[in-house]
């Protein structure tokens, strides 16, 4: 018997999961990541103009789905690219920790733009998204840690499998065309870490470039184009080439009781997700303890080492842009220390004196007995006293209600009203029973941002 492959593997999951084997715990969690991913999307057009720019000039035509920016209607690869650079344009998509991936920013947006183009139903776009989640995470699990010490940066290079299921089960593609989608998508897998070392502000390309080539990598299968089997996991394939690892992943292959969308976690602070615990760790210890930053001699965060050494974290400066400030645990906690908040905003003061003078308080420090998305902080007091508090349970995991307020949060700088922001959480609510998704876009299209003529005044500077 002919040995499967992985992309084998996949493409029966994708092409033939029945809608019941999706559990309710996985339809909580793909509306949570909606409903989130959308507000944080909506609340960041100001700040993300190059891929909407490409998309109305270059991708005008057939007009088939919807930019999120504008309401406008380009090609369906054009919406895929401009929209998932939209949902990662205030880096506060959500993540998938154990792929170190942003799943939601190239498989939302793919799955928008071709349910709109295939007029695909509210419980048809769902399904789309929790398998799109699946394969990427399944395929990104194994070899995160090998791909990005190479210099790539996972969420660009994984993101792509995730936009190619999502296309391929809207599109109805069969196991086999769907196995070839995902061997030709090895093909259009990108992204370097080297934004987080210079503070480039390339970053949400990246993930536009995943959606768009996840729709490119389907309708070459969908028209006959064929691929290695092997393409991913072969001695010359893809975990090769990208991980340097020709071991056979055992992650991707494995026999889960949960789907992948339910670890996915969301950002309560618009950081990198590694700084999201120390964010609130620090915060609450300040707030117990009646901390001024006056009072803080020093600080020292604990990490586990792949988190502790990912480009960009450990980083006193200087700050060349809002992208090298949020990636940065100095800077972030230097300001949680100054105001007890991290703010959008807050990351644009790249040169603020009195930030950077926390700054030179905080020392970044690997150890191997904190594990990955969990941390401990100490904090040395002025009068000679040593505080210390650990975060031991992932953060980021909100219901339902929980999400939707933090959405509502979201409303002055979307620029809409709480009542807009209701209807939009209404249509997320009930998406499974809605006839067609066209209906979710156009309503979150509507709301607020560039149309009302609200900008952000480094937009350009943001988003090159």
């Amino acid at each position: 018997m002919t040995k499967s492959s992985l992309s084998e593997f996949l493409g029966l999951l994708v092409a033939d999961t029945p809608p019941s084997a999706i559990t309710s715990a996985a339809v909580e969690r793909a509306k949570v990541s909606l409903t989130h991913n959308l507000a944080v999307a909506l609340a960041g057009r100001g700040r993300e103009r190059i891929a909407h720019k490409i998309a109305e000039t270059n991708y005008s035509l057939p007009a088939q789905a919807t930019i999120l920016h504008s309401g406008c209607r380009v090609s369906t690869e054009g919406a895929a690219f401009a929209n998932g650079a939209l949902f990662h344009a205030r880096s506060q998509d959500d993540t998938h920790p154990d792929s170190t991936t942003h799943p939601g920013a190239p498989v939302m947006a793919a799955a928008l733009a071709i349910a709109e183009e295939y007029d695909s139903t509210g419980a048809k776009f769902l399904e789309a998204i929790i398998i799109g989640y699946e394969v990427l995470c399944r395929i990104g699990r194994d070899f995160d840690q090998e791909v990005t010490g190479r210099g790539f940066r996972a969420a660009g290079v994984y993101g792509v499998f995730g936009a190619t299921a999502a296309a391929a089960r809207l599109m109805r593609l069969t196991s086999a065309q769907t196995a070839h989608a995902l061997g030709i998508a090895t093909h259009l897998a990108g992204g370097l870490a080297q934004v987080w070392q210079e503070g480039s502000a390339e970053f949400p390309l990246q993930l536009g470039f995943a959606a768009r080539n996840g729709i490119t990598a389907a309708r070459a299968a969908a028209a006959g184009a064929t691929a290695a089997r092997f393409a991913l996991e072969g001695p010359r394939g893809f975990f090769n080439g990208y991980a340097g690892c020709v071991a056979n992943p055992r992650e991707a292959w494995a026999d889960y009781d949960f789907w992948q969308i339910e670890e996915a976690t969301v950002k309560p602070y618009p950081a990198c997700a590694i700084l999201q615990g120390p964010l609130q760790v620090l915060t609450e210890l300040l707030t117990q303890e009646d901390l001024s930053h006056h009072e803080v001699a020093g600080l020292v965060l604990e990490l586990n080492p792949y988190e502790a050494r990912y480009p960009g974290i450990d980083n006193t400066g200087p700050f060349a842009s809002p992208t090298a400030t949020k990636m940065s645990a100095q800077f972030c906690l230097g300001n949680a220390l100054l105001r007890r908040r991290l703010a959008l905003s807050d990351l644009e003061l790249v040169g603020d004196p009195a930030i950077l003078g926390e700054v030179s308080k905080i020392a970044v420090i690997a150890t191997d007995e904190i594990p990955e998305r969990l941390c401990r902080i100490t904090v040395q007091t002025t009068d000679g006293r040593q505080l210390s508090s650990a975060l031991t349970e992932t953060l980021g995991r909100p219901s339902t209600a929980q999400i939707g307020q933090f959405a509502i949060g979201l409303a002055e700088e979307i620029g809409a009203s709480r009542e807009e922001l209701g209807q939009l959480l209404d249509l997320i609510g009930d998406i499974e029973r809605q006839p067609d998704i066209s209906v979710l876009v156009q309503t979150a299209a509507r709301i607020g941002g560039d149309r009302q003529g609200r900008t952000h005044p480094h937009a350009e500077e943001d988003a090159a």
